[in-house]
């Protein structure tokens, strides 16, 4: 029986099929060469043992670990045949192998950071003295995590914390901790801050906190960060790009809230102070006001005096002023009484007028003049005895008025 052929595109689709079926994918480590970036776009590298090589590719934008020629790496890529027969791997995630790998490309990735100025200490923003709602983002099987909850727990209670569960390390690690802080910042509840926690490990262990998309969603974070990965002489790019790098997660704790005893010290310190202080200064209002009220009364009595002396030199001086004034009237009355025409007509005397006018000169009067003399009691007016009898004496007229 003769077998029946197929198509080498049908071949191809046939062992994409097989290989996605029995190796939908396959994590392989081993070690980087011709490395190379075409159009800024795509990443090809070949992964070489002694034995054996394979061809590899990858959007740059997946990558998340600076690569280089000699680097031993483990990679997550589906296998494929593609049309031109050669064989390759697409590449989903790149994790770095062996302590020389991960030094050199944390050495590659901190000078670009330090040429950005992620870490300038300018640019990192202060933490709340006492925070109230907390994001954490760790793995809950790590020893860190109850570390970090039984010492805030000592330190300050009261304290909300939010935790989000990711890998720590590993392949898919960067991955979901870049996916939780990016969730953080988009969520409607606000933080006051984010930690970050692992504990110690090997440098490969703790690349997750390496890479470059895990320290860019760091540095991009809205809300304040605090990062603590491994031991206390562990540095990562993820804590130099934080707002506060922790050495410790335990640390990490003590850093983010006060000591509760503390605070309580100081508060009755300061409870004290401010009593003592008030009690000082309501003795030396006391004291004030005690001197104040002596001043008030000395100047009330002085000026009591003062107005007794003034109102005696008044009284006397009204008194000696009317005295003088009744001596002076009755003196001017004297001289009034004795200077009254009338009381000369009372000793005989008479006053001669004429038209209303007193008479003082013969050479005033005219003897067709009327006169009229006032005396003590009553007038008598004289007419001229020629103006009625042509000059005859005998018939002359005499009005006399009481």
């Amino acid at each position: 029986m003769k077998d029946e052929a197929i198509s080498v595109s049908e071949f191809n689709s046939v062992v994409n099929q097989t290989l996605s079926f029995a190796y939908p994918e396959v994590v392989i480590e081993g070690e980087v060469s011709s490395y190379k970036i075409s159009q800024g776009k795509w990443v090809f590298f070949d992964l070489k043992d002694a034995g054996s090589v394979v061809n590899c590719f990858i959007p740059i934008y997946q990558l998340n670990v600076e690569l280089e020629d000699g680097m031993l790496i483990r990679v997550k890529a589906m296998p494929k045949l593609r049309a031109d027969g050669r064989f390759s791997l697409t590449i989903r995630a790149v994790e770095l192998a062996g302590e020389g790998s991960v030094k050199r490309a944390f050495e590659i990735l901190k000078a670009k950071f330090e040429k950005e100025g992620l870490f300038a200490p300018e640019r990192k923003r202060p933490l709340p003295e006492f925070p109230l709602r907390v994001a954490l983002i760790t793995s809950k099987q790590a020893a860190a995590y109850n570390d970090f909850l039984t010492i805030i727990n000592d330190r300050w209670s009261g304290l909300a914390i939010d935790h989000l569960q990711v890998q720590v390390q590993g392949i898919a690690a960067p991955a979901q901790i870049v996916e939780a802080i990016d969730y953080l910042n988009l969520v409607e509840q606000s933080y006051d801050v984010l930690v970050i926690i692992r504990g110690g490990g090997s440098a490969e262990d703790l690349q997750a906190f390496n890479t470059e998309a895990v320290a860019r969603a760091v540095f991009g974070s809205v809300i304040p960060t605090v990062v603590a990965i491994g031991h206390e002489d562990d540095v990562a790019l993820a804590e130099l790009v934080a707002d506060m790098r922790a050495a410790t997660p335990s640390d990490a704790a003590r850093r983010l809230v006060p000591d509760k005893t503390e605070i309580l010290a100081r508060v009755r310190a300061t409870t004290s102070l401010m009593l003592n202080l008030l009690e000082t200064i309501a003795s030396d209002s006391q004291i004030k006001l005690d001197r104040f009220y002596h001043s008030i009364e000395m100047t009330i009595g002085s000026l009591r005096h003062a107005c007794d002396e003034r109102y005696t030199k008044s009284y006397l001086a009204i008194e000696s002023l009317i005295g003088y004034t009744t001596n002076t009237l009755a003196g001017y009355k004297k001289l009034l009484i004795t200077l009254d025409p009338r009381a000369i007509l009372s000793r005989g005397y008479c006053i001669a007028r004429v038209k209303g006018k007193v008479l003082k000169s013969a050479q005033d009067f005219n003897a067709k003049d009327t006169v009229v003399l006032q005396l003590h009691h009553g007038e008598i007016s004289l007419a001229d005895p020629g103006r009625n009898n042509g000059g005859n004496n005998e018939n002359q007229q005499t009005a006399i008025s009481f």
